[in-house]
Order: structure tokens, then C-alpha cells, then sequence
């Protein structure tokens, strides 16, 4: 039977899962159910000790062969893993340590939410949010399950055929990830363990970079529901100054309840920036770094099996940035719509009081609300162009370098 109503834990249920996975708890909330603190505790400390485990064998790989010309491609395919992992771990301790604001955004976030009753989630279009919401939650981190799928598992699957089904003599086994190993587990039975923790690693540091991804995109939804809603109520809200009794008191008051409502949508903006703006920082940086060493690599005159891999890489961090970028213009329009509101209200007939109350909340929303990396950048859809512009000329540095 399918739910009556959304709620909030629906917008936020996709982050919150991959967190668990991966032994993190993002926030406490009184309405979503309490996972136990040793089952966290214990899965997040294998999962940490397993990543900087393969964080290492591959720094070690990097060291040994960064001045060996013949395995250039391979070099450069590990640091941009290792890179990888130093992000997913920067992010998710960086949402760690804001957890007590996260705290309080989402205490908030829940205090606002439509009721759940159909009347209440009708006026808000909170099904609709939902529903559009999830379909990029879901496109996103299924683009980032299919490219650790395919990197872990290729490797072995091309083995399997090639030693089970073709019967291909010296098939020799290897790694989905290039590294070093402190034994040798080519002949024996650890070569399943080695690869195993090579492909649980690869998940754990794909799940940490992308939940403060999916974080950002449902509370970013949820402020543009709201945003939209507060619009709305201003486009259709009834005078009743001269048409009832003590009607000009009754607008003030009814007004003044919206710009509160205003107020606070601001204040939840600007504690999401503070939580997330150093991941959202650390996306552009990394990912700028990240695309144009794959592009470098992909101009190498690589294998197809190479190629495909590295243009499913190459996708998913541009998607990632785009992701952000079209987020944030949601944002933007939804804030900036309240202006364009208060204009097309029916306010001729209302008190001076009213008026000038109506001017305050038109100029708050003339700024723009938006996501923030940090101080340092406003993000909005002419962000993409400025990213793929430092792609480019990074790649154009590291080309002209090789050469």
C-alpha cells in the first residue's frame, strides 16, 4: 500500500542510508529510528582502517613507479584514486564536525514541514518536491554505484571468462586498483581477501563522497519547497482591510507570520551553507584536478576497456558539478521569486502599514538566496562554465608539461 503522505525522513532517507552503510550517523533526529551505536561504531572502524589500509599500498604504488615512464597511465590512474579517498574522507569529517548545526537544521527543517494531512501537503506540493527530488538522489548516486561496479569488477570478470569459459592459457590474476601488497597473493587463496578489501574500499570512499552530494540535494529541495510555497501564499493572500472588522490588524498579523516565515527560511540557508560549504568547496577543487588528469590520460592512446572507464569517471564528476550547479539556480529562482510575489499581490487595497512592511521583504529578497563554497564561491549555473574553463586550462598545463 503506498504511503498517504510525504514526510521528512522521505527527502532525507538516501543520504541517511549510505551513511549507515559506511558506519557514520549524519544527524539525531526524534522522528527517524535510532540505529545502534555499537553496530555504527564497529562498521565505521573496519571501514576506516580498510580504506587507509588501500590508501597506503596505493601511496606506496605512486612512490615506487612515479618516475617509471612505462607505467605513466598507471601512476596517474592512482592518484586521481587517491585523491578520490582523501576527499570522501574530508567530507564526511567535515559534516561530522558541524553535526551539532546539522542538528539543529534538521530539527527545524522537521518543525516547518507540511502536516500530514492532505490538505496541508496539497497547499505545499510536498509529493511533487519529493518525487523530483528522488529522481536525481537516486540518478546520481546509481551513476557513482555503476562506476565502483564497473572499476572493481571488471578486472575479475574479464579474468573469469578468459581462464573459466575461453580456457586461455598464463591468464594471470590482478587487482582492481593499482597497488602494492605486503604478501603475495597471487597463487594462494588471499587474493580473494586482497580484492575483496580493495573493492569494500572503493565502496566506503565512493559512499562518504557522494552523502554530503545527496545531503546538500534533499535539505536544497526542501528550502526550495518552502521558498515556492511562501510565494504562493503571497500571490493569494486576501485583504481584508475594509471587509471585515478589524480587518487592517488581521492583514498586519498574517503578514507578519509570513516574513517570520521568511526570516527563518533565510537563517536555514545560511546554516546549510555552514554545514556543507567546505564539502561544496572541496568538490570544485578536486573535481577540476580529477577531470582534467582523466582527460590527460584519455589523449594517452589507451586500450578501449581504459577508455570506457576513464569517460565513466569523466561523466560522473562533471554530473557531479552540474548537479550542485542546477541545485543551487533552484535555489536562486525560488528566493527571488518572493520579490516578484509581493509585486503581484493584491496589495493596493492595504494599509500604509502594510505596504511598507511589504517593501522590507521585497528588498530581503532581492539578494538571492544560493549554495555557498565557504566565502569563496557563489555557486549558480555560470559556475559550470567557470569549472569546465579550469578543467581545461589544467589539462592544457599537464599536456604542455608531458610534453
Amino acid at each position: 500500500m503506498p504511503k498517504a503522505f510525504a514526510t521528512f525522513n522521505d527527502f532525507m532517507s538516501l543520504p541517511v542510508f549510505f551513511y549507515h552503510t559506511i558506519g557514520v550517523d549524519p544527524y539525531e533526529s526524534p522522528s527517524s529510528k535510532a540505529v545502534p551505536s555499537r553496530w555504527l561504531y564497529v562498521n565505521f572502524l573496519f571501514n576506516v582502517t580498510n580504506l587507509n589500509f588501500n590508501f597506503l599500498m596505493e601511496f606506496m604504488f605512486v612512490v615506487l613507479y612515479f618516475k617509471d615512464a612505462e607505467n605513466i597511465v598507471d601512476v596517474c590512474m592512482t592518484i586521481c584514486y587517491l585523491g578520490f579517498i582523501i576527499v570522501s574522507q574530508l567530507k564526511t569529517v567535515s559534516v561530522w564536525r558541524q553535526k551539532a548545526k546539522l542538528n539543529d537544521l534538521v530539527y527545524e527543517l522537521e518543525s516547518i514541514f507540511p502536516a500530514p494531512n492532505r490538505k496541508e501537503q496539497d497547499k505545499y506540493r510536498a509529493e511533487y518536491y519529493l518525487r523530483r527530488g528522488q529522481f536525481f538522489l537516486r540518478g546520481f548516486s546509481g551513476l557513482y554505484l555503476f562506476l565502483v561496479v564497473t572499476y572493481s569488477f571488471y578486472i575479475y570478470v574479464r579474468y573469469a571468462i578468459q581462464h573459466w569459459l575461453l580456457h586461455l592459457p598464463d591468464v594471470e590474476k590482478a587487482m582492481p586498483y593499482f597497488s602494492i601488497s605486503p604478501w603475495d597473493w597471487h597463487d594462494n587463496w588471499s587474493f580473494y581477501v586482497m580484492y575483496l578489501l580493495q573493492v569494500w574500499g572503493a565502496y566506503t570512499a565512493t559512499t562518504g563522497h557522494i552523502s554530503a552530494d545527496l545531503s546538500i540535494y534533499a535539505v536544497n529541495m526542501q528550502l526550495v519547497m518552502h521558498f515556492d510555497y511562501l510565494s504562493k501564499s503571497l500571490k493569494e493572500f486576501q485583504i481584508q482591510a475594509g471587509c471585515v472588522h478589524n480587518g487592517f490588524a488581521k492583514d498586519l498579523k498574517a503578514l507578519q507570520d509570513l516574513i517570520l516565515y521568511h526570516n527563518k527560511l533565510l537563517r536555514l540557508s545560511d546554516v546549510m551553507n555552514s554545514v556543507f560549504g567546505m564539502p561544496l568547496l572541496l568538490n570544485f577543487l578536486t573535481s577540476s584536478v580529477m577531470v582534467c588528469f582523466v582527460g590527460f590520460q584519455m589523449t594517452l592512446g589507451l586500450s578501449a576497456d581504459h577508455t570506457v572507464k576513464l569517460a565513466l569517471f569523466l561523466i560522473s564528476a562533471t554530473v557531479e558539478i552540474y548537479l550542485i550547479c542546477y541545485f543551487s539556480g533552484l535555489l536562486i529562482v525560488s528566493s527571488e521569486g518572493v520579490t516578484a510575489a509581493v509585486y503581484e499581490m493584491n496589495w493596493l487595497h492595504g494599509d500604509t502599514r502594510f505596504k511598507k512592511m511589504l517593501i522590507f521583504i521585497a528588498q530581503r529578497a532581492q539578494k538571492p538566496v544560493c549554495l555557498k563554497a565557504t566565502v569563496f564561491l557563489d555557486i549558480s549555473m555560470e559556475t559550470m562554465a567557470m569549472f569546465l574553463k579550469m578543467s581545461y586550462r589544467l589539462f592544457c598545463v599537464i599536456r604542455t608539461m608531458y610534453q
